[in-house]
């Protein structure tokens, strides 16, 4: 079991209690909307929950993503070496977004934000970054924003 398995809801265990409430209505007619509340309170708790999950995976990702890059950005390489070894772990990121993205959306309009809603964490970690490091560490990063937001335009 994956990390992102998490975010995914079992679609037997829904239809089962499906088809349990639906035989409870028929038997006892009078439980109708109890289980009509139940259920939408089940629902929306459900999707909140998969909302909070995949907020934590994107932030995990943008942690982890930036550990590394922070880890490159401490060796004693020269610039170009550095700029390189970031720019494989942008590109791993990159995969990683999408490849959640595609998992957790339905259409393309969703897996897009969804997608955008990964580089936006990671650059806004690059963006503090900046901040805190001198002037040729910032070039490797403002290299880095930009080859991470190149292709969302």
């Amino acid at each position: 079991m994956q990390l992102e398995d998490l975010t995914k809801s079992n679609i037997v265990t829904v239809l089962g209690l499906g088809l349990l409430t639906v035989a409870a209505t028929e038997l006892v007619p009078s439980l109708r909307p109890a289980l009509k509340s139940a259920i939408k309170l089940g629902l929306s708790i459900l999707e909140e929950s998969e909302i909070e999950a995949e907020a934590e995976l994107i932030r995990f990702l943008a942690v982890s993503t930036f550990a590394a890059i922070d880890e490159v950005l401490a060796r004693p390489d020269d610039e170009a070496k550095r700029r390189a070894a970031v720019r494989r772990r942008i590109r791993h990121f990159q995969r990683q977004a999408r490849s959640r993205a595609e998992c957790w959306s339905a259409d393309e309009h969703e897996r897009y934000r969804c997608y955008r809603r990964h580089v936006a964490q990671l650059q806004a970690h690059l963006v503090e970054k900046k901040r805190q490091v001198g002037p040729r560490r910032q070039r490797i990063i403002d290299d880095a924003s930009i080859f991470l937001a190149q292709e969302i335009g």
